[in-house]
């Protein structure tokens, strides 16, 4: 689901835009939208053009989109070459090819509606849909092994995670079964201690970075500090954020990404009282610390979350 706040009044002011990072369950954000209803492939395809050309502004690149559900989906298949019509009328126009500006949204809603709107690379998600292009982690034992990968593309600053996640670091993976989290951490070339009572696949012990041991998640803890923490139990979200916050709080490690599993209703709500749970378990240290909390696109009836600590 797309979401899209409006930026400017009918008198003109700026409206209230909420900083992307901070929103939790947003996949994308667009900016100055423009609902276009004409009836007729055609037709709409004049309409898009003419709406792109009334806005005055220069883009970067166009993404076409549509709300993410099997039909809409198929029903952008369908409009790929008027598609590529426009985004040739948009180019030879010079509304779209710049090196630089704003991407524009054609979000395709339904047979005769589309919504027009612009976003910023700075302050968006850095694909279309908001819905990342993620290879499958190789020797991972399970598909979970993508909500991690999708975590470290999300929440941590791309320029930073080569340093902060390089080999020869080591990390702690709590409810590890069946190893999807340690074989993504072990291919980056972080020596994994897997604790979990279930057993880890052996493709995954064979990378010789993971070593298993078998321990309750909310009872283990490391013999010196690391580097990272990860979870993914399946616990309630309260109980995982306290564990969390206790990992970051006494220092057994220096950042955390964990899933919390949401109830069936008052998500929100849930989110809120986690976020909570974990602000007051860290606000006796002297050290700073970073929380972020985001429904990525693989995450389904959860959220992930990052906890570091600042120094």
């Amino acid at each position: 689901m797309l979401w899209i706040p409006a930026r400017s009044s009918a008198r003109g002011r700026h409206a209230w835009c909420a900083d992307f990072e901070s929103l939790v369950f947003a996949r994308q954000q667009i900016s100055e939208c423009v609902v276009i209803e004409h009836g007729g492939a055609g037709a709409l395809q004049d309409a898009v053009v003419d709406a792109a050309r009334r806005s005055a502004r220069r883009f970067g690149v166009v993404w076409f989109e549509a709300p993410d559900n099997e039909r809409a989906r198929i029903r952008l298949g369908k409009r790929r070459a008027h598609c590529e019509a426009i985004e040739t009328v948009l180019r030879e126009d010079g509304i779209v090819g710049g090196r630089h500006g704003a991407r524009l949204h054609i979000c395709f809603i339904d047979e005769n509606t589309c919504v027009l709107g612009h976003s910023a690379s700075s302050t968006s998600s850095a694909w279309a849909m908001g819905i990342p292009r993620l290879r499958f982690p190789r020797g991972a034992p399970s598909r979970s092994g993508l909500k991690l990968v999708e975590a470290l593309e999300t929440l941590i600053d791309g320029r930073e995670l080569p340093q902060r996640m390089r080999a020869g670091r080591v990390a702690i993976d709590l409810g590890a079964a069946p190893g999807g989290w340690s074989a993504v951490l072990a291919q980056r070339g972080l020596r994994v201690i897997a604790v979990d009572n279930g057993a880890i696949a052996k493709e995954v012990l064979a990378t010789e970075l993971v070593e298993h041991r078998r321990a309750d998640a909310f009872r283990y803890h490391p013999e010196r500090p690391v580097d990272w923490m990860v979870c993914d139990v399946v616990a309630a979200p309260a109980r995982v954020a306290a564990l969390a916050a206790q990992w970051v709080e006494r220092g057994w490690c220096r950042e955390t990404i964990f899933n919390l599993k949401l109830p069936n209703r008052d998500r929100w709500q849930e989110v809120l009282r986690c976020h909570g749970v974990i602000e007051r378990a860290v606000a006796s240290s002297a050290s700073r610390h970073l929380l972020r909390i985001k429904h990525l696109y693989h995450d389904r009836e959860e959220v992930t979350a990052h906890l570091r600590c600042l120094g």
